[in-house]
């Protein structure tokens, strides 16, 4: 009991961490697309990360069955979808709205849980994904009416990345942590690159700027390869639900990079919101809490 309690808040920090890393991307990422056409730049970042990741798998290839690469691929499509949305979504608008939109996958992913895996979140779960849904809701809207089309692309990208969430869940424990993250990656980069191919003209040469350089090497392989081995490795030791709560962390994030990178400033109610995000992963760690003392009790 007690190594599974440990376990499940080690997985909850794990996840933590690469939501502040996640956010920290954003205007990074808006950045590299203000010079790369949109996927063009998604394709670099995963070059980077494919090639870092097929090197030191490449022992292990012979592993590699017909199942895990057809998971693989499934989620390695999801994923592209995921970032496709998120990198047109940050050329349309800010990176703060952006960063915010996308934690609306906390609202998908309990609806995902219960109609996929058959999986009910615990009441503590609920208020939690409530009360974050409710923050990014004070961070996000403004008064006017009507939403823009690169925050359109950004609730699409949230949508997207709540069945990723779940499809994560499923597919870790199937396989091989580290070869089901390599072609999931592999497979977003081919994706990745045909688009950028038949849809965007290609303009490699920026890469070779210093700043550029630094960005896509950051993204792929910090905020590709590390990241989502940690995710894949760590997030089927918590629930869906508790991971969702948790990645509200990359909009708060996203804000404070802004801020301090980009010049984007919140307001109070912004803020406020914000601690309300913060308040609603304490509440869905404390509905952990109290599910090991219950069972404890019960022995």
């Amino acid at each position: 009991m007690k190594n599974g309690k440990l376990l499940e808040y080690t997985a909850d920090a794990s996840i933590i961490l690469i939501s502040l890393i996640w956010g920290s991307t954003f205007i990074i990422i808006k950045k590299g697309v203000d010079t790369f056409e949109p996927i063009t730049y998604l394709f670099l970042r995963f070059m980077v990360a494919s090639v870092f990741l097929f090197i030191i798998t490449l022992p292990l290839m012979k592993k590699i069955n017909r199942k895990l690469l057809k998971d693989g691929i499934i989620l390695g499509s999801v994923l592209f979808i995921v970032f496709l949305f998120q990198t047109l979504a940050l050329k349309l608008a800010t990176a703060t709205e952006v960063g915010f939109l996308t934690g609306l996958y906390v609202l998908f992913v309990p609806v995902f849980s219960a109609l996929i895996l058959k999986k009910y979140p615990h009441m503590f779960s609920v208020l939690g994904v409530l009360l974050s849904a409710a923050g990014m809701m004070m961070v996000t809207l403004e008064s006017s009416i009507g939403l823009s089309t690169g925050q359109i692309f950004g609730i699409i990208n949230a949508l997207f990345l709540g069945l990723y969430i779940i499809l994560i869940d499923v597919y870790s424990r199937r396989h091989h942590v580290v070869l089901l993250t390599t072609v999931q990656i592999l497979t977003a980069t081919v994706l990745a690159g045909v688009y950028s191919w038949l849809f965007e003209e290609q303009n490699y040469s920026a890469a070779l700027d210093p700043y550029m350089l630094y960005t896509i090497l950051f993204t792929g392989l910090i905020a590709t390869v590390f990241c989502f081995f940690v995710q894949t490795a760590m997030q089927k030791h918590t629930t869906p639900t508790k991971a969702a709560i948790m990645f509200t962390l990359e909009p708060i994030s996203s804000a404070f990079f802004s801020f301090f990178i980009g010049g984007e400033i919140l307001n109070s109610r912004q803020y406020f919101g914000a601690a309300l995000i913060v308040i609603a992963i304490l509440v869905a760690e404390a509905g952990t809490a109290m599910r090991y003392s219950v069972k404890k009790l019960h022995r």
